[in-house]
């Protein structure tokens, strides 16, 4: 998938210096998290940014895209209309997507801030790529995301997706709207599903949603559709009562990518001699992994070890991705034919802690293994339906074929998951 890169950022003009004076030092956690980001955008090698923006021409059923092949723009609302900023269209893509998604319709005009802001960080940060700016839709932004997902597909530059947004303008009785309860509590919600599930986030009421007076509620979910990551969450300040959240929501990752090079090659030969990791520092490493493959969104096979075996981490990962495709007894063999509608991860474990109760686990921060007369089970963290230390630990002593109450010794540990 071309897709390789995807973040969350605010938008709040007083951030650019030209325009904050110095106000924008009252933000340190938010310009400090936002330079890192565009950084990472910048190498990486992007060639192309979907940005989607709140304050493009919203409409109530569809999205704009901006069709001219120049998209430019400045800051003349905010006084200071000597920032000018200006990138090429991407015109096929946009074209593309205003074609594919519902109601999309093709717009010539001037970029807004929700766009210039992202914009003039990425460009402090030398990128200098391709854009296409699209609006946030209004209704079923997931089913927006999905589609996108299956348009990039189509694509082999590099792309990245910039979802802009502000979290709640009603933090502080001298902010924008003043303070209500919904407020914080929006934003609570919404770093609280980053941290732990974010398909949490699509479920926040909407009369939640209006009375905190957010506006990137909508254009989060989308990326969130568009390709499953591991978030994490850079920075949030609410210091001028609106809440400024940056977060990265995905990264390609060449982990997950050795992981389907050598099940694609076993499949196809009948053999993995010949193939070269890649060359990543952490692949040298003996670290214990878990790989997993997903079909259609339904576990297709998992195996690992909580424990290393093999030289570095680049044969433990092609060791268990055969294994995932091929012996996971759960599941029939992986045929090849079915490589291209597989979703391939790579779970990286760290060090093994003992503890002595469902007090010291969290099932969105840690796996779990339980062990007892010789038998031994392990659960991963963030799993969909298991929301308990409770649940985590029964589900473990299951797999192990160990009674519900029998005793157990424990032991937590923290992962790392990659994506492709």
């Amino acid at each position: 998938m071309p897709l390789v890169y995807s973040i969350f950022v605010p938008h709040p003009p007083i951030l650019v210096p030209e325009i904050g004076r110095g106000e924008e030092r009252k933000c340190p956690a938010t310009l400090a998290a936002y330079r890192a980001l565009a950084g990472n955008l910048a190498a990486a090698r992007i060639d192309t940014v979907l940005l989607i923006s709140p304050h493009a021409p919203l409409l109530r059923e569809g999205v704009a895209l901006f069709q001219d092949e120049i998209l430019k723009g400045d800051f003349a609302q905010f006084g200071m209309p000597q920032v000018k900023l200006a990138f090429a269209n991407h015109q096929p893509l946009a074209g593309r997507l205003a074609k594919e998604l519902p109601g999309g319709v093709l717009y010539s005009g001037r970029l807004d801030h929700g766009t210039l802001v992202p914009l003039y960080f990425l460009r402090e940060a030398g990128w200098e790529g391709k854009l296409v700016v699209m609006s946030m839709p209004l209704a079923d932004p997931e089913g927006y995301g999905n589609i996108i997902r299956t348009v990039l597909q189509d694509y082999s530059e590099p792309i990245a997706l910039v979802a802009s947004g502000d979290l709640s303008h009603r933090l502080k009785e001298d902010g924008p709207y003043g303070l209500h309860p919904s407020g914080p509590e929006f934003d609570r919600q919404i770093f609280e599903g980053l941290s732990r599930d974010p398909s949490a986030i699509k479920e926040i009421p909407q009369d939640l949603t209006e009375e905190a007076g957010e506006c990137g509620w909508r254009s989060l979910r989308l990326a969130l559709a568009v390709q499953q990551g591991m978030p994490k969450v850079f920075s949030y300040e609410g210091t001028f009562g609106v809440g400024y959240l940056v977060a990265e929501l995905y990264q390609s990752s060449p982990l997950p990518q050795w992981a389907r090079q050598c099940l694609a090659a076993y499949l196809k030969t009948g053999t993995t001699q010949g193939l070269t990791p890649p060359d990543v520092p952490l692949l040298k490493l003996r670290r214990p992994c878990f790989v997993t493959l997903h079909k259609e969104g339904e576990l297709r096979g998992c195996i690992g070890t909580t424990a290393p075996y093999r030289e570095n981490l680049a044969q433990e990962i092609e060791h268990n991705a055969l294994a995932a495709g091929k012996d996971d007894p759960r599941f029939w063999p992986v045929e090849a034919e079915e490589l291209p509608a597989l979703t391939i991860t790579v779970d990286v474990l760290g060090e093994m802690e003992k503890i002595s109760g469902l007090e010291e686990l969290d099932p969105w921060r840690y796996g779990v293994v339980v062990r007892s007369r010789g038998r031994t089970g392990l659960l991963l963290p963030r799993l969909e339906g298991v929301n308990t230390a409770q649940e985590q630990v029964t589900i473990a002593k299951h797999k192990a074929g160990l009674g519900l109450n029998e005793p157990v010794e424990m032991w937590r540990f923290e992962v790392v998951r990659y994506f492709e």
